[in-house]
Parts: C-alpha cells; sequence; structure tokens
C-alpha cells in the first residue's frame, strides 16, 4: 500500500505526533509519504523508511498565491506516487491536498481526513468560524472518511449537517510510558510525587518527594494555549500565602517571551520554571505530580494522554475533547479565569485525592488511549471498514 501524510509544518505538536505515529508504523510494510511544508523537528522524528518531501507553498496562513502553487504541485504528486491512502492533516492541509486530489489524475486513491479540532470550534470568531465551517463543509463532499479525535468533535460536525456515513471518532492514542514503576503517593502532600520511571536511556531516574507539588504544562506557546492565564492563577495564589506548588512550562512559540517577562514582573522566579521545547518531553513527566493544560479550545491533547500514562492526575480546561479524558482522574475547569484557575489549585493542593486520581488516569489510559487501538482504528479506515 501506499500512504501520503501531509501536514503544514514541522513543529513540535499534537498533530504532528499522532502523523509520526501513523507514518513510523505504517512505513515498515507500506510505501509511505510524509508532505509538509517546512523543516522542523518532526522530520526529524520519523522512520528512515519515510519519504519526506518539503514544498515551501505549503504554508499555514491563507495565501492565495501560495494555496494555488501549493495545490498544483501537490496534484503532480498525487498524479505521479498514485497513492491508495492520502491522509490529510490540519484545516489548511486538509484543505489544499483535497482540492489537489479532486484535480489530480489519482482517482482511485482513498482520501482521508483528520480534523485534530475543528477550526469552526466554540471559542473562535464568528467571522472566522463561518469562514472555516464553510470550506470544512465544502472539502467534505470530496472526502471519503473524516476522523474526529473526540466525540465531541463528531457531535459539531454533526449539528452543522456533515454526512454521518463520513464521520468516524478515533481517540488518539500513545505507545506506554517505557517501563513505567510508580509507588503509592501519600495521600499528605508534604510528601506527594515520588515516581520511579525507566526513561529511553534505561537508567533509573529516582525523584526525591519534593516539599512543593510539582505542576507541569507541556504545551506550545500559542493561541489557544493560555499559560498567561496560568501564571496570573499563580500570582493570585502567592497573595494567597500559598507556597506548596511550583509550576514547570515546557515547549516554546511566539508567546513565550511574553510569558517570561510576566513572571519576572510578578516575582515569581522562584515558583516558576520554564525548559523551553525538549524533545520526547514526555519522558520527564514522571519527575512531576500533576499535569495542567489551560486553553481556548482543543481537540483531543496528546500531552494529556501522556501524562494519564506516567500516572498524573489532570487539572485542564472543560474544551473539546478534554471532558471524554479527565473524569475522576483529575479535574477539568469550567472557564479560564485565574481566579477561577487560583481556587481550583487551591482546593486542590488542599483535599484531593491523589493516589485516587493518578491510578484512574493510568488505569483511562490502558483501557481507551493506548496506540495499538488507535492505529488498528485507523488502518480499518484506510481499508474502508467502519470503526463504530
Amino acid at each position: 500500500m501506499k500512504i501520503i501524510y501531509c501536514i503544514t509544518k514541522a513543529d513540535n505538536g499534537g498533530a504532528q505526533t499522532h502523523l509520526i505515529q501513523l507514518a513510523n508504523h505504517f512505513c515498515v510494510h507500506n510505501d509511505v509519504y510524509v508532505i509538509v511544508g517546512n523543516h522542523g523537528p518532526m522530520i526529524e522524528q520519523l522512520d528512515a523508511r519515510v519519504n519526506v518531501i518539503i514544498i515551501e507553498h505549503l504554508v499555514g496562513p491563507i495565501d492565495f498565491k501560495q494555496d494555488i502553487l501549493a495545490v498544483k504541485v501537490l496534484a503532480q504528486l498525487f498524479s505521479k506516487i498514485k497513492p491508495d491512502v492520502i491522509h490529510l492533516h490540519s484545516s489548511k492541509a486538509g484543505t489544499v491536498g483535497r482540492i489537489a486530489k479532486f484535480i489530480s489524475k489519482s482517482k482511485d486513491t482513498r482520501i482521508v481526513f483528520t480534523a485534530h479540532g475543528w477550526a469552526f470550534t466554540e471559542g473562535v470568531k464568528p467571522a472566522k468560524k463561518f469562514l472555516y465551517l464553510v470550506i470544512e463543509k465544502l472539502m467534505s463532499l470530496i472526502t471519503d472518511s473524516i476522523i474526529c479525535v473526540s466525540d465531541f468533535d463528531k457531535q459539531l460536525a454533526l449539528k452543522y449537517r456533515f454526512n454521518r456515513l463520513k464521520l468516524t471518532t478515533i481517540h488518539n492514542g500513545i505507545a506506554d510510558v517505557p517501563a513505567v514503576k510508580q509507588t503509592l503517593k501519600s495521600q499528605s502532600h508534604n510528601n506527594i510525587g515520588e515516581v520511579v520511571g525507566m526513561l529511553p536511556n534505561k537508567q533509573d531516574l529516582q525523584i526525591n518527594a519534593p516539599t512543593k507539588h510539582q505542576f507541569v504544562m507541556i504545551a506550545r506557546f500559542a493561541y489557544p494555549k493560555l499559560p498567561q492565564n496560568l501564571i496570573a492563577a499563580i500570582e493570585i495564589l502567592k497573595l494567597h500565602n500559598s507556597n506548596h506548588a511550583h509550576f514547570t512550562f515546557i515547549g516554546d512559540g511566539p508567546t513565550l517571551n511574553d510569558c517570561q517577562q510576566q513572571v519576572v514582573q510578578a516575582g515569581l522566579e522562584n515558583d516558576v520554571t520554564f525548559l523551553g521545547n525538549v524533545i520526547n518531553a514526555s519522558h520527564l513527566l514522571s519527575q512531576y505530580d500533576t499535569f495542567i493544560l489551560i486553553s481556548k479550545h482543543e481537540g483531543l491533547p496528546i500531552s494529556i494522554i501522556e501524562a494519564m500514562a506516567t500516572g498524573l492526575p489532570v487539572i485542564a480546561s472543560h474544551v473539546g475533547g478534554i471532558s471524554e479524558l479527565v473524569a475522576d482522574n483529575g479535574i477539568c475547569m469550567m472557564n479560564n479565569q485565574p481566579e477561577t484557575i487560583a481556587k481550583v489549585l487551591e482546593k486542590y493542593l488542599i483535599d484531593s485525592d491523589y493516589i485516587k486520581m493518578s491510578n484512574q488516569s493510568r488505569k483511562r489510559y490502558l483501557e481507551c488511549f493506548t496506540e495499538e487501538k488507535m492505529i488498528k482504528e485507523v488502518e480499518d479506515v484506510y481499508n474502508g471498514k467502519s470503526t463504530q
């Protein structure tokens, strides 16, 4: 089987991680191509058997000149390669890719689009929401299968009368944390957080229980993520004389410098750490006690699934498919206001059942969000089978 994956950016991100998983799995017994608009860390993580093609015309923002050129080049590639499956990721790649396939000579190719959170979801500005809804509705007419990463996204598509027969929910999944071993966490927050993990370098990592509860947020510093709201909440905690927590941010992006300045201005240098971009950042999760993600909107965040696999409780915004991940293993916050976040964190540090939530995170991961389950369901879509 010949499979083409197409995505706009080669950055670190959930959609890119998902694509890497699929490409590295299917390249073992198939001819796999990855088409992307730029060089980036995603490419370094692809198996050597994956054929990588860079098309510089494939850009994120709407640019009619570049978009037309991207369609032309993609159509030529599709006609030449004649793939069995074209699997598109991200709204932009999904749009130009489907148009290119439609005008190409590759008529027997199955076209699959994964919506990693719809661009017309709640929280998007009305004009932009309407534009993307119209585009996605039109593109759905020339799509064989649309994979939604959450039931939330599937229901949103059904609300706008997308073809039910083309929609399927396949939750993101990840490979298990290498040789994870967990000690029971004390319900006392004075000695919470001892985790022993086997990292990829095969060295045991023993983290002594810290005096402060260790929170971590792994995310790109860009909209729709809202690290600035979390930092404002941390400042409120300090004003309430709550000094029982430390927060680490892992990731980079356009708002990183502003967030670092925000920390300095608030005098939080001893309470907040920025690690920047870290390849395989999930391998560091065992050093922390609780995962946190504040966001305006989401699909189904892989970062949360990674935290669950490590056995971390999760505190996150109640947006997109997050409620399908976080139930008795953490807290979903109904809004992203700093005051709300601060209240949730303060209460969590005082009286949360940390041991129970930790165990539930691990259990939910094993039951619903493994890589094996996800790949099997995607393969069924490639073969034209329904996963519902």
